[in-house]
């Protein structure tokens, strides 16, 4: 009679072999997932800080002191939720500095003119985290840049 080999892994090999795939595996999904964290958050900073420089952009083309996007608000702003169809809401704060924003416009005037302070701010919907923050000052016959 012929004594036939069988070859194959005992239990021990293949225990040894689940046991280094998992000493090797589970650091390299921990490193993959905080990769793809900071890569999703870096998109989303990128991403809120153009939406506040497009918004301060359009806000400074306007010109006009009187313009009702820079009616001055309570301290909690407006916001805009689904900015631009982006999955953002922008807040737009606009406060008196110094002087009198409401009465003189139209009218030059050497006394009293009104310091608007206008914040720009973009969080993702639903968080209340700010991913970008802009500020620029806006007075009736003088412009400040942000």
């Amino acid at each position: 009679m012929s004594r036939r080999v069988v070859q194959g892994l005992t239990l021990v090999e293949l225990v040894i072999t689940i046991s280094l795939a998992a000493i090797i595996g589970i650091p390299t999904g921990i490193l993959l997932s905080q990769h793809l964290k900071g890569a999703l958050r870096a998109r989303d900073a990128v991403v809120a800080m153009n939406l506040a420089r497009y918004e301060m952009e359009r806000l400074d083309s306007l010109n006009d002191f009187c313009h009702v996007d820079l009616t001055v608000n309570s301290p909690a702003g407006l916001p805009i939720n689904s900015y631009q169809g982006y999955p953002y809401t922008l807040t737009r704060i606009v406060w008196c500095q110094t002087g009198n924003c409401a009465s003189n416009c139209g009218s030059p005037s050497n006394t009293n003119n009104g310091v608007k302070r206008i914040e720009i701010r973009v969080t993702k919907s639903g968080s209340t985290d700010v991913l970008a923050s802009l500020v620029s000052y806006r007075t009736e016959f003088v412009l400040f840049g942000s």
